[in-house]
């Protein structure tokens, strides 16, 4: 959403500022339009720089999900006005149960004649909701692309490991084949083994009536 768009829509929601456009050339002394100029307000006197070195600097640190808001709007330098209505304060107010039975423009006076009382122009609240929306807009900045360099990182190690992981299935079923090969082998030349012992003890027992060699038993194939 535009800055602009921010602000109209907090503006909105207060019910107590209107940015508009009129033709100043136009208004004279005392006319509607000269009373809407005084009521208007420009972006520039509501748009607040914010310190997005210590916002990021923030952003950095562990948990950052875990951050508290107050400590963004501190790190972003949001302080509340000397007067100390903030639009926090006045979200709480409009929670009260005396705000939540009145209609909207009961309300709007209400609240019209709190800040008169105590000199707090409008302007200012919507100013601190703007200040308040960018560090926040900031820090979600920030985190996103930390987030996004670490997931990235993530995946090129998830790539690795499955390249590893895929070159050891590998190995073991080359190292499965290699057993198999010299179980193989072994019973191979156990059965030849046995033969010529077969043989020896053969070719002896038409010399000696008592076996002297030992003729190893050939494994079977399944």
């Amino acid at each position: 959403m535009k800055l602009a768009d921010r602000i109209r829509d907090v503006a909105g929601r207060l019910g107590i500022v209107r940015l508009v456009a009129v033709d100043v050339s136009a208004a004279g002394p005392g006319s509607q339009i000269e009373r809407l100029k005084m009521r208007n307000v420009s972006l520039k006197d509501l748009a607040a720089d914010i310190r997005a070195d210590e916002v990021r600097a923030l952003a950095e640190m562990p948990a950052e999900l875990s951050v508290p808001f107050a400590a963004v709007f501190e790190a972003a330098g949001v302080k509340p006005p000397e007067h100390g209505w903030t639009i926090e304060r006045l979200s709480s107010l409009l929670k009260t149960d005396q705000y939540k039975a009145m209609d909207r423009p009961s309300v709007q006076k209400a609240v019209l004649g709190l800040l008169a009382n105590d000199k707090v122009q409008a302007e200012d609240l919507v100013k601190d909701a703007v200040a308040r929306d960018n560090s926040l807009d900031a820090f979600e900045t920030f985190v996103r692309k930390k987030m996004g360099d670490r997931n990235a990182a993530r995946q090129r190690r998830t790539a690795a490991c499955l390249a590893e992981i895929k070159s050891l299935e590998e190995e073991c079923s080359r190292h499965t084949e290699e057993g198999r090969a010299d179980e193989e082998r072994l019973a191979e030349w156990i059965r030849r083994k046995s033969e010529y012992e077969t043989e020896m003890a053969w070719a002896l027992g038409h010399l000696m009536d008592k076996p002297i060699v030992s003729v190893t038993a050939a494994r079977r194939k399944d």
